[in-house]
């Protein structure tokens, strides 16, 4: 067996089908409620759900750097005629507060772009985390829930289990970040994307003068103006404000669709605890589900905001679907036909809904 092969058996991790499902799940409900405000998100929701069932499907399986650039390093030769056909085009699902997933939705060639690629990802991933922790210890003292949040992040980064191992290590020590060093050659971009993840950290207890002092010296390092820091606090703080509202109505939405939801508002609470920008502890999902369900008959009444009926129809039902067992199935899928009638969707949501069974049922 070669070193690659026997690296590769070490590393990978048994994931059940489960863990897949609910990876996929919480992976697209997030991105569709991130991209709510988008007038082209249609457009590339079948490349998300692509993306995000492969990556459920490589949980606990990922290749190291080292593997990456190997194997890339073998092709380089009779590929480098290549070069670059394709360009880095990282993207964020959420801007983190309590998960992050960053899906890779690149246009590469297979050769030398891999090389530069592997080596990219690993040291913005490392300079983001890095940023990250000290923004959590700027006020001396780190939060559960700014461990929930840093441990989510890692999660749903794609990246080497033993690379997660030593990131999931430096965060539960206060100057793990030194462990982490930082890169000195960002785009402007990818600064734009550290500072909006630290602020949204910040934001996870409340944004103390530690935290904005600690922002600000984070700008300075990174070379952004007083006046671009702030539109980045601003913009992070809608986001966050939007999407609680969203992953809300998700959760009403869904009782709607699922009323045994009761019955299972412990999974329903550990989905949304992922699905959530600023982290909110399990028990307090729960408690919210509760009172969903207390007022679910007046909440039904209430219509569906026309701007966002799309993103939460869809999330709903990936919520309800999730939960569900095999004999709710075709209840929650008629009670879904209802409401996108009623808003008059139900042509133009089908090849979605689609898309996603099939993705769920490759899992």
């Amino acid at each position: 067996m070669s070193e690659i092969a026997q690296n590769a058996e070490q590393t990978a991790v048994q994931v059940s089908s489960e863990k897949r499902r609910q990876y996929f799940t919480a992976g697209m409900i997030r991105w569709l409620l991130n991209e709510a405000e988008s007038s082209d998100w249609t457009k590339n929701f079948s490349q998300r759900c692509q993306a995000i069932a492969l990556e459920a499907k490589n949980l606990g399986g990922q290749p190291s750097e080292t593997m990456k650039k190997g194997k890339a390093t073998l092709k380089a030769v009779p590929a480098a005629v290549l070069y670059w056909l394709g360009i880095y085009t990282g993207f964020f699902w959420v801007i983190p507060g309590a998960a992050i997933g960053i899906l890779g939705s690149y246009l590469v060639s297979e050769s030398i772009y891999d090389i530069f690629k592997a080596g990219k990802d690993a040291r913005f991933y490392r300079t983001f985390l890095h940023y990250l922790l000290r923004m959590e210890n700027a006020d001396g003292v780190i939060s559960p829930e700014e461990l929930t949040s840093l441990r989510s992040i890692i999660e749903f980064i794609p990246a080497p289990a033993e690379e997660k191992q030593q990131w999931l290590v430096a965060i539960e020590s206060p100057d793990g970040y030194q462990k982490l060093e930082p890169s000195l050659r960002l785009s402007d971009d990818e600064k734009e994307q550290i500072l909006s993840g630290c602020w949204g950290l910040a934001l996870s207890d409340g944004s103390a003068d530690a935290e904005r002092e600690v922002f600000a010296r984070f700008g300075e390092e990174l070379a952004i103006p007083g006046e671009k820091l702030t539109k980045i606090q601003q913009k992070i703080e809608a986001k966050l404000a939007q999407h609680a509202f969203l992953v809300e109505e998700a959760a009403r939405i869904t009782a709607m669709l699922h009323p045994a939801i009761a019955f299972q508002s412990d999974g329903a609470a550990e989905i949304l605890q992922l699905v959530s920008l600023k982290p909110v502890a399990k028990e307090e999902w729960q408690r919210r589900i509760d009172l969903i369900l207390a007022n679910h008959a007046s909440e039904s009444i209430r219509p569906l905001d026309p701007e966002f009926a799309r993103p939460l129809l869809l999330s709903s039902l990936l919520l309800a679907e999730h939960l569900a067992t095999p004999e709710q199935q075709i209840a929650i899928s008629e009670a879904f036909q209802t409401l996108c009638r009623e808003a008059g969707l139900k042509d133009e949501l089908k090849p979605l809904t689609e898309e996603l069974s099939q993705a769920l049922h490759s899992l």
